[in-house]
């Protein structure tokens, strides 16, 4: 598979697998990098995804069909992706929405965080449709109106 249409599944593999790693690292109480934690902690707040981690040659291989719902392993690098936005501010409209959502929605942080990652995925599912980079400024818009309403 090309590049333009996605990851090839050695990519799709090498990249679970740091998944896979991070979240036995952690089970073991061994020693994690920095990313390792973000990880397992993104991992541990999705108990409902924790059986996919009991047999790493189907967590690896498994191709998740669209009627199965979100795909566990893109709900999982989304949920890191917003992680990483939160932790550095950019783009700093996703760290208000966070914020507005938190403090005047009164939501917990996770919901918040799982509204922002329905408008990140629609961006990123949009530009793979149209075969270019996800637009940055309508996300950025839209984060903006989220802290708005």
């Amino acid at each position: 598979m090309s590049e333009a249409n996605g990851p090839s599944r050695e990519q799709l593999r090498a990249h679970r697998q740091v998944f896979w790693d991070a979240w036995h690292k952690a089970q073991a109480n061994l020693p994690l990098n920095a990313l390792e934690v973000r990880i397992a902690r993104v991992i541990g707040m999705h108990p409902e995804y924790h059986h996919f981690f009991d047999d790493m040659d189907d967590f690896l291989e498994r191709d998740f069909q669209l009627d199965d719902g979100m795909n566990p392993y893109l709900h999982l690098s989304l949920h890191l992706a917003l992680e990483e936005q939160a932790a550095i501010k950019q783009p700093p409209e996703m760290a208000r929405a966070l914020d507005y959502m938190i403090t005047i929605k009164n939501m917990d942080r996770h919901e918040a965080l799982h509204r922002i990652l329905e408008v990140l995925a629609e961006t990123v599912y949009d530009a793979q449709r149209a075969g270019r980079e996800p637009d940055v400024a309508a996300y950025a818009g839209r984060l903006r109106l989220m802290a708005q309403t």
